[in-house]
Order: C-alpha cells, then sequence, then structure tokens
C-alpha cells in the first residue's frame, strides 16, 4: 500500500457556547470557529451539525460559525467534519459557557491494494446516478438555505446581496434527458423568506446587462449535480468525450472513498470540463464535485465567442472572454440520509469590444449553504414558493430593508470580517 500525501495539520476548534439564560430556553446558540493550528488562519466550509436532526451548517470563509437548535436536542452530539480529517462527535450537553478546544484529528487514507475486480471509473460513475433515488430520496423535500452573491467590477465590490430561502424540491429520481426542462420547471421553487441588497448603482450600472438583477433564487440549485445530471461528467452519454483517473483510498477503521479526476479529451470540439469527483463506495453517493472548464474547451469556446455580444455600458458589440470559473458543490449526511450540502461558485469575466479597443472585467461570486432541510408532508403540501420571484427583481425590494437583526434564528453567519471593510465603503456611498 502507499501512503497518499496528506499534509498532518491539526485543527483547533474553538467554540464559544451561549445560552440567554438557562438550559430551559427553547433555542441553544452556539458559536465558534474552526482554526488551523499551524497558522492561525480560520478553516473555510468545515461541515458543522447535529447527529440525530437535519439542522447543520458550514464554517464561513473565516472559519466561524453559529449553530442555533431547539433544546431538544442537548442531549445529542455535534458532529464536524471536513475532508481528510477524522469526524468529530462532542455531547451537546458537554459544551459550557467557557472556550472549549477540540482537537479535529487528520487521518492518513491509504491507496487500497490492486483488486482483480476492481471497477472502472466510469462504472463507478454508473453506480453513482443509479443510486441517486436511495442516497438523496425520492420524496420532495424543503431545504432551508443560506444564498448570498457578490458582483465586481473592475475589482471593486459593486452588489452585494444575502438571503434566507425556502426551496421545494421535488425529489431525486432518475428521469430522460428530454425531460431536463421539465424538471427545471417543476422542482427548485423558491420562497424568499428574507433578502438584502448593498449596491454601488454607477458600478453596478458599468456591469450592464450581468448587473440588472439579484438574480433568480431557483436558479441557485440547478447546480445540485445529483439532481440535474444530464448534460454533465455524471451522463453516461458524455463519457466519451472525457478522461478519467480512478484513486481507490481506504479510510481509518474501514470504508473506501472513490476519488476521480476527470478531462477534456483531447481533439474533442466541444466546451466541456476538468475537475474531481469525490464518492463515498460503500453506497455510491457523490460527497463533492470541482469542476472548471478545460484547456480544451478554452479554443472551442474562442471561436463561438463573437456570435454572443454585450452590451456594456450603453455600448453594444462587446465580446466575452472564456470566463474563468471553478463550482464546487458537496453533500453531507444528516440524520441518516444524503442532502446537498455548499454549492460555491466563483466567475471571472472578461469582456473586449473590437471597435474601441476596450476592455472591462467583471467578477461574480455566489454560494450556497443549506441549513436545515424537511419532508413534513403539511408543510410540503402548503408551500406558497415561486419560480419567478427573483428573475428581474431585487431581492431588498421583495421583503423590504432587513434590520439589524437579519440572521436572527438563522445558521450561518454573514459577513466575514475581510468583507465587512469593502461592505463598509459600499453602503457610505
Amino acid at each position: 500500500m502507499k501512503i497518499v500525501g496528506l499534509t498532518p495539520i491539526l485543527i483547533i476548534f474553538l467554540i464559544v457556547f451561549s445560552v440567554s439564560q438557562a438550559w430551559s430556553q427553547e433555542v441553544v446558540k452556539i458559536t465558534g470557529i474552526v482554526l488551523d493550528s499551524l497558522t492561525g488562519n480560520g478553516l473555510p466550509f468545515a461541515q458543522i451539525s447535529i447527529q440525530n436532526s437535519t439542522i447543520g451548517t458550514v464554517t464561513n470563509e473565516e472559519g466561524q460559525f453559529k449553530l442555533d437548535l431547539p433544546v431538544t436536542f442537548v442531549k445529542d452530539s455535534l458532529l464536524v467534519a471536513f475532508m481528510g480529517y477524522e469526524t468529530l462527535r462532542y455531547p451537546v450537553s458537554g459544551l459550557t459557557t467557557t472556550t472549549i478546544r477540540l482537537q479535529l484529528k487528520p487521518h492518513t487514507l491509504l491507496l487500497a491494494e490492486v483488486e482483480i475486480k476492481a471497477l472502472s471509473p466510469e462504472e463507478v460513475i454508473r453506480r453513482v446516478v443509479a443510486n441517486i433515488p436511495g442516497n438523496y430520496g425520492r420524496d420532495s423535500v424543503i431545504l432551508t438555505a443560506f444564498i448570498r452573491s457578490r458582483k465586481f467590477a473592475g475589482g471593486k465590490l459593486a452588489e452585494y446581496t444575502e438571503a434566507i430561502v425556502e426551496d421545494l424540491k421535488t425529489g431525486y429520481e432518475l428521469y430522460d434527458a428530454k425531460d431536463v426542462k421539465k424538471r427545471n420547471r417543476q422542482s427548485n421553487i423558491p420562497l424568499l423568506l428574507k433578502g438584502r441588497v448593498i449596491s454601488d448603482t454607477s458600478l453596478v450600472n458599468s456591469i450592464g446587462d450581468l448587473g440588472k438583477s439579484a438574480g433568480c433564487l431557483g436558479c441557485n440549485f440547478v447546480h445540485d449535480f445529483v439532481e440535474f445530471y444530464h448534460n454533465t461528467v455524471l451522463d453516461e452519454k458524455l463519457f466519451r468525450f472525457y478522461t478519467f483517473k480512478l484513486e481507490e483510498l481506504i479510510k481509518p477503521g474501514g470504508g473506501k472513498i472513490y476519488h476521480i479526476w476527470f478531462d477534456q479529451k483531447k481533439g474533442v470540439k466541444e466546451t466541456l470540463w476538468k475537475g474531481e469527483l469525490i464518492i463515498n463506495a460503500a453506497d455510491f453517493a457523490l460527497l463533492k464535485i470541482t469542476q472548471k472548464p478545460s484547456f480544451e474547451a478554452f479554443e472551442q469556446f474562442g471561436k463561438k465567442n463573437s456570435k454572443r455580444p454585450f452590451t456594456i455600458l450603453n455600448t453594444a458589440g462587446w465580446i466575452e472572454d472564456m470566463p474563468m470559473m471553478e463550482w464546487t458543490t458537496t453533500y453531507s449526511v444528516r440524520n441518516g440520509r444524503y442532502y446537498l450540502n455548499t454549492i460555491h461558485i466563483q466567475n471571472w469575466l472578461t469582456f473586449n469590444n473590437p471597435a474601441t479597443r476596450q476592455q472591462v472585467k467583471f467578477a461574480h461570486k455566489n454560494e450556497v449553504v443549506v441549513t436545515n432541510a424537511t419532508s413534513d408532508p403539511e408543510k410540503i403540501r402548503n408551500f406558497k414558493g415561486d419560480k419567478s420571484i427573483g428573475v428581474n427583481q431585487r431581492w431588498d425590494q421583495l421583503v423590504g430593508r432587513a434590520d439589524e437583526h437579519f440572521w436572527a434564528g438563522y445558521n450561518y453567519l454573514p459577513i466575514e470580517e475581510k468583507l465587512q471593510e469593502s461592505l463598509q465603503k459600499l453602503s457610505n456611498r
């Protein structure tokens, strides 16, 4: 066996546990930060959850988190998970008002010995798709999620948008490629609970067509690769366009993970992707997918970009270069079932105007954090979401200006310290 090189970093998990008066209160509030003990930097996007519930969150970009949970879970366990580390379980009842230092120990993943009947990468992906209904559930589910969207123009923050939404998914089923549009219409129906937008009007206007709205709320969930697997690397009909490489990793205590790299084949005249898949071998559940444009895709995009002109700064004819983008979607187990966990999208866009020889650069960063889920039939039956909400409307115009207690009761810390300075400049204009 061969040891896979993972940096042995101890993560110090600092939890400040606060209860407004006593355990008898209806909500227990937990706040904390996950730090890299070697660098002292916060560890972003570590998974935080309560073992026997669908309540959860992730740490923000600085490793900070908050978790509000009903007092009925006081006898449950807090779970902290991060890829490459042993999952930490700590009794909620053991938390006190003092700072508690917990270490999330790194584990060494071993390369599995060669097996005579080892699966090919393509066969592993086929089984991922075949097991989607069993792993993620056929029943409709309402996800409570935090959504943030940030737009940048010329390196400056132009618009900052946050929202809490409920999103109705119609369950995870296998379906034909011809039904993708129908699936898009029927699933991911959003209900906007709270929203706020802070903008620099001149910078937003400079983005032209790209800056007119805060964004389609339901569209944030189309990057759920498990639900919309057609026309992605999970789609068997596209396998012929990709090269795959598979690594089987053994977890401490048993169990196996499939790590698959994929890239567009040389000479393929498509605009496709390269990236990684992390798959739980026991049930073929997709845990994580990261993708960005392949090198081959840049050449193909360049041959077609003149057919997509944009209007920017009230001037038509702008041509978009190949977007530099990266998408990451993760899934986690909550109360014995897999759920969508996070979606992170980063786009860097460059536009050129051949007539004026001008160039402008924009960026868009988007994230979704699922904080809870329910399949309660009554709530699903009475759900009042609307697919058109947010499509051409600012979120703050739909629900009004948020007050200072905007995030009370929701399991996410919306603003990191590094972002606060940019927001302060934006709001003072």
